[in-house]
């Protein structure tokens, strides 16, 4: 297996595990990382992702250009390609939290993968950035998570130059919510999650759900559509519960409905 899991306190931590290779995605990983996401929505007992690459080099070094399945048909190939666009899709769609644990570089398609989860702490030795173009090629399949985050100005930037940044640069331009020395990143990543699971998992379910979809809408189309998702979240259980709690003075009792 080239991706390892564990579930443990309703975490499921994700690890792509080809130290080796820096972590490089091919057909195999992202099936298997597909695999995971799939788990991770299926089981109720799982209210955090964490998605992190083996070692202490790479979060994911982007596409393995050894490993390429060159005697396939084009066709095939092409549906090779396209499950990295369905594994980014996994991780916006998914109605849980999935925090990046970046512990290296994240390069290329890596960066693509570290973009397109919802939250991520970096080491501070990572450097981040699409240096496809260094080798002929082109970030075609992460284009949108990186104008999402960037705008075109510098998406283009650093596509069209390769350029790598700093974690504390990336820091900077909102890619990473937090930088930190590599031996405190375990304890970074392990607060955002505690913080996570203290929270009505029903309510980060739909709160991620209407940010998504509202985030590709024209305004006056989104604004319909965030009343029509404030009417559906008021009638949740664990939104009762948070006011009760609040008047009360107590800590909620989550009840995830």
């Amino acid at each position: 297996m080239t991706v390892r899991t564990a579930s443990r306190d309703r975490v499921l931590r994700v690890t792509i595990d080809r130290p080796a290779q820096r972590n490089a995605l091919n057909v195999d990983v992202n099936r298997q990382l597909l695999a995971a996401l799939t788990e991770a929505r299926e089981d109720d007992a799982v209210a955090v992702v964490v998605l992190t690459g083996a070692g202490d080099q790479a979060f994911c070094a982007g596409g393995d250009l050894g490993g390429m399945r060159t005697e396939a048909g084009a066709v095939a190939q092409h549906r090779d390609r396209a499950l990295f666009g369905d594994l980014l899709l996994a991780l916006r769609q998914i109605p849980k939290p999935v925090v990046a644990r970046v512990n290296g570089h994240a390069l290329a398609g890596g960066f693509g993968l570290m973009l397109a989860c919802d939250m991520a702490i970096a080491t501070e030795d990572a450097t981040l950035g699409t240096t496809e173009v260094k080798v002929g090629m082109w970030p075609y399949m992460i284009t949108t998570v990186i104008v999402d985050h960037l705008g075109p100005k510098r998406a283009l930037e650093l596509m069209l130059t390769g350029r790598r940044i700093s974690a504390e640069q990336a820091a900077g331009w909102g890619l990473v919510n937090r930088v930190v020395p590599g031996q405190e990143l375990d304890e970074a990543v392990d607060e955002l999650v505690n913080e996570l699971l203290a929270l009505s998992p029903v309510v980060l379910s739909l709160g991620k759900e209407a940010f998504a979809r509202a985030a590709g809408m024209r305004r006056e189309d989104a604004l319909g559509y965030l009343a029509s998702m404030l009417s559906l979240h008021l009638q949740t259980e664990d939104v009762a519960e948070g006011i009760a709690a609040f008047l009360a003075k107590r800590p909620p009792q989550w009840r995830g409905r």
